[in-house]
Formats: C-alpha cells, sequence, structure tokens
C-alpha cells in the first residue's frame, strides 16, 4: 500500500478522461463494494472509506472502465 494522499475528488477533471458520467458512478461503487469485502485497496485515503479509495484509484489510473467500445453506444449522436 502506498503512502497516505490527501485527496480531492475532481469530478471535471475526470470527465475528460473517462467521458462517460453514468459509468464513472457505477465503476466507483463496484470498485468499493470489492474492497470492503475482499480486495487489497491500491492507494491509501485519510478516511479509509471504500468509496474515496475507488474514487482515488479511479482518478489516479490504478483501476479502469474494461469494454470502453460498449459504453460508447451511450454517447448521444446530437447534431
Amino acid at each position: 500500500m502506498e503512502k497516505m494522499v490527501k485527496f480531492e475528488l475532481k469530478y471535471d477533471e475526470l470527465l475528460e478522461k473517462i467521458p462517460y458520467k453514468y459509468a464513472i458512478p457505477v465503476v466507483v461503487a463496484k470498485r468499493a463494494e470489492a474492497i470492503r469485502e475482499y480486495a487489497k485497496p491500491f492507494v491509501a485515503t485519510e478516511d479509509e472509506n471504500p468509496v474515496s479509495t475507488a474514487f482515488m484509484e479511479l482518478s489516479m489510473n490504478y483501476i479502469r472502465i474494461k469494454n470502453e467500445d460498449i459504453l460508447k453506444a451511450l454517447i448521444p449522436k446530437v447534431k
């Protein structure tokens, strides 16, 4: 486990990396559940909250969304 880092969630910056705003909370929730139940976190947060840890891992590219091609279908085609 890495050294504890002060983390400030910047959702706008996260959306620049992952343009699927509804997928982000789903991925974070699934990762937080895994951390709470069985997984070892890649980073440590001050509050040790699994959701904070999952957001930090996603922001720092420790975890990523699989099958992003499927999510591209969710982006509206607006002209």
